[in-house]
């Protein structure tokens, strides 16, 4: 029988965080925090829009998992969460089920966290028809704290996750052709990443030529010719965690104008990497990675510049200017460094790091794009 220090999450920090906080009981309700909580994924919550799964955790209390009766085997197998009560899909509401489970615990009146950003508003409503006295408040916050620690394990998936798409894309790269269009990289680069162990190719933008000055262009019919840029942001699940790759290449010998822009990438890179400290915040990264593309000569037109990553691609903390919290040791980060002119050419690099106490580690380290790689 599993238990919660069993979880790849960190179930104790969160019930620590439950008890120290504002509410009387969390709801998890998005995919990605039902996963968090419940160490179970539940493929139909997000291919089954109403067939919802939720997670009601009160203080000084045990989780209770509410799903669709389909799913009660696997969950009961996978989970270690004991208190399973399920609904009959079609015949049961899952708020019906949701709003007795909280009376249950004595909470019709209570300050209740929920996901408000993804639970749809019928069934807010509904909620809100069956416990009208009922204190709702919004609790991404909550949740997103938690997961900004990364355990060990986490830490462990999400360099596998990251090497593997590094080998992944490797492998396409060295392989591409003159003539070859965008789509048959794009398949080759899906096919290896699945290849790599990934259970699903959950992104895997590459591009050439005059498309690689736009960030998330779909492959296309375009050829690759001699004297083209290639440029992949790409990414894989791997046991529902992700990762965020940023590599580029060049098709023959990198001009002097490719080795310039790529030596000033590099060196921002670098300096920004170094930054992923303790007490340091996205904000002040942010800040000198402006300062420093526009000492480099390098337009800086982005929002962000790096984030953290696990069951969702943008995670907190984020390299961004709006962005207070301070890094802490076991936090992830990516540092994103790139450019762009619009229907020209792209480069871009992407990495991952854990924060230490001191220097920060790199975890995306199988493929060195320390110069362009050449094709």
């Amino acid at each position: 029988m599993k238990k919660a220090e069993d979880a790849i999450g960190d179930m104790a920090r969160l019930q620590a965080a439950l008890e120290a906080g504002e509410f009387d009981a969390v709801v998890a309700v998005s995919p990605e925090n039902v996963r968090y909580v419940g160490d179970v994924h539940i493929s139909t919550q997000t291919s089954i829009r109403d067939r919802l799964a939720l997670i009601v955790w009160a203080k000084g209390r045990e989780p209770v998992f509410i799903l669709c009766q389909v799913e009660e085997g696997y969950v009961r197998q996978e989970s270690w969460i004991q208190d399973i009560r399920s609904f009959k899909e079609f015949v049961t509401s899952p708020v019906t089920l949701l709003a007795e489970v909280l009376r249950e615990l004595g909470l019709e009146r209570g300050y209740v966290g929920i996901e408000t950003e993804y639970l749809a508003a019928k069934y807010y409503n509904h909620l809100v028809q069956e416990l009208p006295n009922l204190r709702v408040g919004s609790c991404e916050e909550f949740f997103a704290r938690v997961r900004m620690f990364k355990t060990p394990r986490e830490v462990e998936i999400l360099t596998e996750a990251f090497r593997n798409t590094e080998k992944a894309l490797m492998a396409t790269y060295i392989n591409i052709q003159e003539g070859e269009t965008e789509k048959s990289m794009a398949n080759r680069l899906a096919d290896n990443m699945m290849h790599a162990g990934a259970d699903h190719a959950h992104f895997y933008h590459i591009n050439a030529g005059p498309n690689t000055g736009f960030p998330h262009m779909p492959p296309s019919a375009y050829q690759v010719k001699k004297g083209d840029i290639v440029k992949a942001d790409c990414g894989m699940l791997y046991h529902e965690y992700i990762s965020n790759i940023g590599r580029t290449a060049k098709v023959g010998k990198p001009t002097d104008e490719d080795v310039s822009y790529w030596k000033r990438l590099r060196e921002i890179h670098h300096k920004l990497v170094d930054m992923l400290r303790p007490g340091n915040t996205g904000r002040q990264v942010f800040e000198e990675a402006t300062r420093l593309h526009e000492k480099a000569g390098i337009p800086f037109p982005f929002a962000h510049n790096g984030h953290s990553i696990g069951l969702l691609v943008h995670e907190r903390p984020i390299i961004s200017p709006h962005e207070d919290i301070p890094y802490e040791a076991g936090m992830v980060s990516t540092v994103e460094t790139r450019v762009r002119w619009v229907g020209k050419v792209g480069y871009h690099i992407e990495d991952l790091f854990l924060i230490t106490e001191g220097a920060p580690v790199l975890l995306s380290d199988y493929f060195d794009n320390e110069e362009i790689l050449v094709i």
